[in-house]
């Protein structure tokens, strides 16, 4: 049984750079072997489970060369798949089994599909149900619909199927199957989850059609072969951004990490708590995926609340989570995670048991735990039960023990994170000289930044107020403006005004060339009269029908659009160079005004949210509104790593205002004499 002893330490600091992405690198292999011409992958994560995808491959005819372990070329130079001499195994990899199926699924031979004792436990059922409606032949021959998995050929034909749960590995496998399928196949998402087979897809010439939460694919494409590179898997260097973030005093630079907004829910949950988080996002090389460096400075943590709609995006981390919940003051509520009870152990039950041996007082749920923070760790002997997050989430709490603590059975690290210790010995060895300066630390101090990375501060105070629909700000950042006595600025006119002047040309966002030529010939006027902003669009003002239902349906489009959103910056910090604002949007603090060091973030309950829209007249779906405005690429709505989070749920817009005000005088904003909420 291998073990690995975990000594504590004061901080976390270094730079690193985490190996590649695992759901990438499964899905890189797969695709470019159903491709017609030569892919080269770079960045690939030689773990053993990627591993077990690359021999398999090779198994079904694939000409799969590895240059150097990251690094392979392949190419399918028969156009088919052959059927393998014996069974695939899968190994320890879930995601492996369930993506492959959609691949054979509809072949012209039969297979049969293998894996571990762990793996040979996992319920299959959730991909066996879609494959037979769309007239797969597959059989589990394990109790109650587990491995292994026989697939007999077949023909198959596209369907239109909702996923009971949210699960990008399903998806994925669908999308596999809808690839060899008569037909459309459409796959209707619960909530958001990982889109990396999308992109993918769509990086190798067969670009899948997305209507709100409906997914399409046309069976009988073809995929042509492309370069492709593997960005760091950020469920690696969530161990990192977590025990960093949780940890005072630490400061950890993690580079060429892979940052799609689906996976990055991490994010938002420790900026919630109050972590100190920058990113820097990279140019893309063509691949479709985001992509950046991130930087973590450790400060005090805060308990809070994680429901099941931030679950997919989170899913991998939640065992982390749980571990850095111990650090935080308060509670921790983890709801909604029944799906990691059939992981590579029931991680619920296995973090519970572990968290309890260093001393945390947790309580186990049906779906989740509630973890009370702010005890001692004790140092404790505890078992990873041959899951790698387990294992790594564990070893990051026993850094904050009162002694040396061992983890058991880790071997099944190197399923996911070849180096994971090495790099643990790395950066729990910090100089005093690496983390120097946190003596001065203040939870609210804005996190110093890259140089060169953002916009410089601009030249009058800007109050940058972000969140969702229907959260509040708009109505607290209109009365905070009054309060102040300076303008407030609604950015989201300015996208409604520009939405409302294409609509009545006639031009739609999918007709690219026609939307960026319509835009340049608009003259587009922002002005502060009245301490308001006035949008005007070729002289005329869209008044109420900037809120008409065609806008309403189409500005969220409009509004996602990179080159739009990158033109209107300098329209948009043009009028702080003569006003003092109060401006609202979804990447007010992130993106157009990120050096301004007066941020906020309102949320509210999404069911709060829906009853604000209802009395507002609003039609549109909130749920639909957050999935568009937290996975679009350009700017997705985010807290930025410096702001101040408030919940508006139960808050009326007087005591919301009272709040900004006191953060304000305690950031140094320039207040007037005795300003007060409304």
């Amino acid at each position: 049984m291998k073990s690995f002893s975990i000594v504590p330490a004061m901080r976390l600091a270094g730079e690193i750079t985490v190996p590649g992405d695992k759901s990438i690198s499964h899905r890189a292999v797969m695709l470019a072997s159903l491709a017609h011409g030569p892919t080269v992958v770079t960045g690939f994560l030689p773990s053993e489970d990627c591993l077990c995808t690359l021999r398999a491959f090779q198994a079904l005819g694939v000409d799969i060369e590895v240059r150097d372990p990251t690094s392979l070329s392949i190419e399918n130079r028969s156009h088919r798949l052959s059927p393998a001499r014996e069974a695939l195994d899968c190994g320890n990899s879930g995601t492996m089994m369930r993506l492959i199926a959609g691949v054979l699924a509809g072949q012209s031979f039969r297979s049969r599909l293998v894996g571990d004792a762990s793996l040979s436990k996992r319920p299959m059922g959730r991909i066996i149900e879609p494959l037979e409606r769309m007239g797969a032949h597959i059989r589990a021959e394990g109790e109650k619909g587990t491995p292994p998995l026989t697939l007999e050929p077949a023909e198959l034909r596209g369907i239109e199927y909702e996923l009971p749960v949210a699960s990008a590995q399903v998806k994925s496998c669908l999308l596999l199957a809808g690839l060899h399928a008569q037909g459309v196949t459409g796959i209707l998402e619960p909530s958001p989850t990982r889109d990396h087979t999308e992109r993918l897809l769509a990086h190798f010439g067969v670009r899948p059609l997305r209507e709100g939460r409906v997914i399409l694919i046309h069976g009988g494409l073809t995929l042509e072969g492309r370069d492709l590179f593997v960005p760091g898997d950020f469920s690696s260097a969530a161990f990192w951004i977590a025990g960093a973030a949780a940890i005072p005093g630490s400061e950890i630079r993690i580079r060429s990490v892979g940052l799609n907004p689906t996976r990055t829910g991490l994010i938002n949950v420790l900026l919630r708590m109050g972590a100190q988080i920058e990113e820097s996002v990279e140019e893309s090389r063509g691949d479709g995926e985001p992509k950046g460096s991130l930087l973590i400075r450790g400060g005090k943590l805060r308990g809070t609340k994680i429901e099941q709609a931030e679950i997919p995006s989170l899913i991998d981390e939640l065992p982390v989570l749980a571990a850095i919940a111990a650090l935080a003051e308060g509670e921790t509520h983890i709801r909604g995670a029944a799906e990691l009870r059939v992981k590579e152990c029931d991680r619920i039950r296995c973090m519970v048991e572990n968290l309890q041996r260093f001393g945390v007082p947790v309580d186990e749920l049906p779906d989740g735990m509630i973890v009370e923070g702010g005890h001692l760790i004790r140092a404790a002997r505890v078992s990873s039960f041959g899951d790698h997050r387990v294992a790594m989430a564990c070893s990051i709490l026993a850094l904050r023990a009162d002694g040396q603590s061992r983890i058991d059975e880790v071997g099944c690290v190197e399923t996911s994170y070849p180096g994971f210790f090495r790099h643990l010995e790395k950066l729990s060895r910090a100089s005093a000289e690496t983390a120097q300066g946190w003596k001065d630390y203040l939870p609210w101090a804005p996190a110093r930044s890259e140089p060169n990375r953002i916009a410089e501060a601009p030249r009058c105070p800007v109050v940058a107020i972000d969140g969702p629909s229907a959260s509040g700000k708009s109505t607290v950042a209109k009365s905070l403006a009054q309060a102040l006595g300076i303008a407030y600025c609604n950015s989201g006119l300015v996208y409604r005004a520009i939405t409302w002047g294409l609509i009545a040309k006639g031009v739609t966002i999918e007709r690219e060339p026609v939307f960026k030529t319509t835009v340049r010939q608009m003259k587009i006027e922002c002005q502060i009269e009245g301490n308001e902003l006035h949008v005007r669009i070729d002289g005329k003002e869209p008044g109420q029908e900037a809120r008409s239902p065609e806008v309403n349906a189409a500005v969220s489009h409009v509004a996602a659009s990179p080159w739009l959103r990158k033109r209107l910056l300098p329209i948009f910090r043009q009028l702080a160079e003569e006003h003092s604002l109060v401006m609202e949007g979804r990447d007010i603090g992130t993106a157009v005004f990120p050096a301004t060091r007066y941020k906020f973030y309102i949320d509210a309950d999404p069911k709060v949210r829906e009853q604000r829209r209802q009395k507002q007249g609003e039609t549109d779906s909130i749920e639909d509104r957050d999935w568009e405005d937290r996975s679009r690429t350009a700017a997705p709505l985010r807290c930025a790593a410096d702001a101040a989070f408030l919940d508006s749920s139960r808050m009326t817009v007087e005591e919301v205002v009272r709040r900004l005000l006191d953060e304000l005088r305690k950031r140094g904003f320039p207040l007037p004499e005795g300003p007060s909420a409304p």
